[in-house]
């Protein structure tokens, strides 16, 4: 029976990438921060946060699937020490200890690896990233990518999700007849769970080392997203107000104007194809936008 090590198995993708490799028949162990947790197949306590975290005892498997990370721009601008070892550190110490039993491990990643000045950005264009979360992720791959031929990384795009607050509060808004406001200057790359499960189990099965993509097809911004969103459910799309993220207090360095990824390495291993923003964006709040309408007296 193949066997599995998921770091940060609580995360949604650790937890959905479980439940995959189980109805598999893949022997699951999971580590989580949590004494008790209620994710799917065997657990065992490891926060990535912990001094000690490189001497932790791990079991042999067939590959390891590093999920867990601080992804908030914020926290890793605001706490580097910590962020950089929940990223960089602690993965790395886990992943030369891993290969030396001949583990496969893959990383997940991210497009802030780069400086999101272009759009569909390939595998093999060197990082160059903007952001100090990007800036950590991008030691992260180098560490595991130099693990050959046991290293593997898989850079994502923005995973979106149906209980996301700002797209449910967006929605809710809307049905009210609510103004809102997005940002005009800040794009992503809509991808869904699923999209991100096809392309791991892709890569577990049939991929090699070095990197893979998963990313949308382009990039929408988050202005153009709301007034998709209001489009679909009959309301104005002149209730969204378009501002400006660098006037809301955040960094010029974390607007990003292009985050999509060229995900061709990728489809050569299945069928998937980079999804449109808006078909993801109908695909994951389907449940709320088909709800009915709140009447407006």
């Amino acid at each position: 029976m193949p066997t599995a090590l998921i770091v940060g198995v609580d995360s949604l993708i650790g937890a959905a990438l479980a439940d995959a490799l189980i109805a598999r028949g893949t022997a699951v162990v999971g580590t989580t921060r949590r004494a008790r947790s209620g994710a799917p197949g065997s657990r065992m306590v490891l926060d990535l946060a912990a001094p000690d975290v490189g001497a932790a005892q791990l079991p042999r498997v067939d590959v390891a699937v590093v999920c867990a990370a601080m992804a908030r721009f914020v926290h890793c601008r605001e706490q580097p020490e910590l962020a950089r070892r929940v990223n960089v550190s602690a993965p790395a110490a886990l992943a030369a200890r891993l290969v030396v039993n001949g583990t496969r491990v893959v990383l997940l990643s991210t497009s802030a690896v780069f400086d999101c000045r272009s759009p569909r950005v390939p595998a093999d264009r060197p990082t160059s990233p903007a952001t100090a979360y990007g800036a950590l992720k991008a030691e992260a791959e180098a560490a595991i990518l130099a693990l050959r031929p046991h290293g593997c990384v898989l850079r994502l795009t923005k995973v979106i999700t149906p209980a996301m607050p700002l797209f449910v509060d967006w929605i809710g808004a809307l049905r009210r007849r609510e103004p809102i406001e997005a940002f005009e200057d800040l794009t992503f790359s809509p991808i869904a769970v699923h999209d991100v499960l096809t392309a791991l189990l892709a890569v577990l099965a049939h991929g090699g080392e070095g990197i893979y993509q998963v990313s949308g097809a382009g990039d929408l911004s988050y202005a153009d997203a709301a007034r998709h969103l209001a489009r679909r459910i009959g309301a104005p799309p002149g209730l969204v107000r378009a501002v400006r993220a660098v006037d809301r207090g955040i960094p010029q360095s974390e607007v990003t104007r292009y985050t999509s990824l060229d995900a061709v390495r990728l489809s050569g291993l299945t069928s998937w194809a980079p999804p449109a923003a808006t078909d993801v964006l109908d695909t994951v709040f389907r449940p709320l936008l088909a709800e009915k309408a709140v009447p407006i007296c």
